[in-house]
């Protein structure tokens, strides 16, 4: 028998034979011995003693300790959860079978009730952790008032007559004596819910080390974990399980009528189950009498409408929080999403992030705010709508102007560091110094472009149309490196829509019809190269190097154009005019990057015309204008050296370059051009007689392009079947 066994019946026999009138110790005093006076150091002695001598007796001792338990005492029980219940695997686990304290905590409304209530039923059933029972107890209904003390005596008397058991003492001190020693032995739940503070717990403790004593808080957790370690935090259902959540409280039918609305509505709740259960409450009203019953609930809710207790509750937690806390929140709402960090949180406070930092736990511990997995922050919906319906909006203008000038100045920043054409204000608004790590510049714009597409509509409704202009242009340089093309198109739309500057508007408009074209959207991007023309016509001095340059873009964009649609003459006629304009500005001895890209891309388009010779004396052109160190476009040049290898019977040459060519984009950090340099691999393998290869390269190439449903599918799915 393990120490741990033994240890545990000494403490449970010697408890019980002292908390049951005598008649028990009289029991195991016949039964194990009859020479020590009744005391309970001699009968734990003399128990410790027979274990060690006959550990058969064991068994006696549990028998014994079924069979003489005080008689006439109830087993209490927890109502269970009669709603319906999803997920809270994790905090469950936490729970499971555990003894001792712990702390459930997170905000009204998150479900602390109702998973105690479930696990009180699985924990109080035959076999279960607590077979003694289990109470729910609500402080609240032992106060006169929030903050104030409880009412400690009538919570023992309660706990003492739900057990079943009179209270026998006249005294607090006889009373709480009484109540200790009758929960001692016991294996039992007990629940305090609303707990303020482990101070106010402190006397309603008891020492049962069999039992499991949880506190539920819905206010910090901190005053709690010395004390009622562990700490179980309850926030969020795990995603997908909103949905499941209401799926079970609303119909099949009515959830196909408006799944879009559902999704919004979904977005809007926040993964709160009581938001949830409110809001399923809603649509079921609604939905004799609207079309689309969740839609309309998730617009309500966006303008602030309040959802029943819920919202009353986070009205009520967003008047509770530190006034630096609640300002946060404030500011926190003109972030147009979907995501943040606490560097953006502190340009929105116009503080330092060690000063925020204190505010975002607070406003985390709440569930105001959210973590993804990713570790990026997320002001939550209810937050949004509990500010909303406060009205105050101090602050917030001044908040925003911040976010979009710290969001322009990092980009541009950025742009500032490479050589390449530029028509936007290069000017930024004084600031603290930004610090760009040319390393992680590209990737730290491209992790924001969600947020900056969001923030391209925000700056333009709210008139920040220069900054807007700035962006678009700086921005420029992140899908040249990352395919992040749909988010930037939406960024140059706006800022398209925020200027009137015939030379800004050429190059954003051909800057769009390219991407567009990237994307496989030809007839809005033959508009756009329709508009950049009639710009550039309504350029003044057309002349001047900088509007050449200008043209020379403008072309080279309309080549890609071409070239995306396989109309190979008219992607050459483009380019052959863009690279006589570039080397017309060029200085003799000195590299000009624009003159290497046009010969570059005017090479790519000869190879594709089966003029392979053509390409590669380009392309010595085309290497020599490429600056030193300019990772990315060397092995542009590089690529289109292999492909034109492969077209001149050269495929082991074309194999042997193009493994360098993904190291030099990876070493620049591109991905854009991932899938010309796997095509390019197939292509070279096919040639080179490694047909299975070949085939592998090009089905990973192929599967990228029919899940974005790219028009470049149907080509390689023609080289999947036919070959090369």
């Amino acid at each position: 028998m393990s120490e741990e066994l033994q240890a545990e019946l000494v403490k449970q026999c010697v408890a019980m034979a002292f908390t049951a009138g005598g008649k028990f110790a009289e029991h195991l005093w016949k039964r194990f011995t009859n020479r020590v006076p009744l005391e309970p150091a001699a009968v734990e002695r003399a128990l410790r003693r027979l274990l060690e001598e006959n550990p058969e007796a064991a068994r006696d001792l549990r028998e014994l300790l079924d069979n003489e338990l005080p008689s006439g005492r109830a087993t209490p029980r927890i109502a269970d959860h009669r709603g319906p219940f999803v997920d809270r695997q994790g905090p469950w686990a936490q729970l499971a079978g555990r003894t001792g304290t712990a702390t459930i905590s997170g905000p009204p409304g998150i479900g602390k009730t109702s998973l105690i209530r479930r696990f009180a039923a699985g924990g109080t059933s035959p076999g279960g952790a607590y077979p003694d029972g289990a109470l729910l107890i609500d402080l609240a209904d032992y106060r006169e008032g929030a903050g104030m003390p409880l009412a400690r005596t009538r919570i023992k008397t309660y706990v003492l007559s739900r057990l079943g058991i009179d209270t026998v003492g006249t005294t607090d001190e006889e009373l709480a004596a009484q109540y200790e020693a009758a929960l001692e032995p016991l294996r039992l739940l007990l629940v305090f819910d609303n707990a303020e503070s482990a101070e106010e717990l402190h006397n309603l403790v008891p020492p049962a080390p069999m039992s499991l004593v949880l506190a539920l808080t819905s206010g910090p957790a901190d005053d709690f974990v010395f004390e009622f370690s562990p700490h179980v935090p309850l926030g969020q259902l795990e995603p997908g399980a909103d949905r499941q959540l209401l799926e079970l409280l609303c119909p099949p039918e009515l959830l196909a009528r408006d799944p879009q609305g559902a999704e919004a509505l979904l977005a809007q709740c926040d993964r709160l189950p009581g938001a949830l259960l409110a809001a399923g409450h809603a649509v079921r009203q609604r939905e004799s009498f609207t079309p689309q019953p969740f839609g309309a609930l998730a617009r309500d809710l966006a303008g602030g409408r309040a959802l029943g207790k819920v919202s009353r509750a986070y009205d009520e937690m967003l008047a509770g929080l530190a006034p630096e806390t609640a300002e946060l929140c404030r500011l926190l709402t003109v972030f147009p999403g979907p995501s943040f960090t606490p560097e953006i949180a502190a340009v929105l406070s116009g503080q330092s992030e060690d000063r925020v930092g204190e505010s975002l736990s607070e406003l985390q511990s709440q569930v105001l705010v959210t973590a993804d997995p990713d570790g990026r922050l997320r002001l939550g919906s209810q937050a949004r709508q509990a500010v909303q319906r406060a009205g105050d909006t101090s602050g917030t203008d001044e908040a925003f102007a911040r976010l979009i000038r710290f969001y322009t100045s990092r980009a541009v920043t950025a742009d500032l560091r490479r050589e390449r054409l530029r028509l936007y204000d290069q000017n930024v608004p004084p600031g603290p110094e930004i610090v760009v790590d040319p390393a992680t510049e590209v990737d730290w714009l491209a992790a924001e472009m969600p947020v900056l597409r969001a923030l391209a509509a925000a700056a333009y409704q709210r008139g920040f149309h220069r900054e807007l202009t700035q962006l678009c242009g700086a921005l420029e340089i992140v899908p040249l490196h990352r395919n992040v093309h749909r988010e930037f198109e939406e960024v140059l739309r706006h800022g398209i829509a925020a200027t009137t500057d015939p030379a800004l508007l050429a190059r954003m408009t051909s800057q769009h019809g390219r991407v567009l074209s990237l994307l496989g959207e030809f007839g809005l991007a033959a508009t756009d190269f329709e508009r950049a023309e009639a710009e550039l016509r309504r350029i003044p001095d057309p002349d001047t190097v900088l509007h050449q340059q200008l043209t020379a873009s403008v072309l080279e964009f309309r080549g890609l154009f071409h070239r995306e649609q396989n109309q190979l003459t008219a992607a050459e006629e483009c380019y052959r005019v863009a690279l006589d304009i570039t080397r017309r500005l060029s200085t003799p001895g000195r590299p000009y990057r624009g003159r290497g890209l046009c010969a570059r891309m005017l090479a790519n388009v000869l190879v594709g015309l089966h003029r392979p010779a053509e390409a590669l004396a380009l392309l010595q052109e085309a290497e020599q204008h490429t600056v030193e160190r300019d990772d990315r476009n060397l092995a542009q040049v590089w690529l289109v050296r292999a492909k034109a290898f492969a077209e001149t019977e050269q495929a082991s040459d074309a194999l042997a370059l193009l493994p360098e060519v993904w190291r030099m984009a990876n070493k620049a950090r591109s991905d854009q051009y991932d899938l010309e340099i796997g095509e390019a691999l197939g292509d070279a393998a096919w040639r080179a007689g490694g047909y299975d290869q070949a085939r592998q390269y090009w089905s990973g190439v192929w599967q990228r392009y029919e899940i974005a449903r790219h028009p470049r599918r149907e080509r390689l799915y023609h080289k999947l079947r036919y070959g090369r």
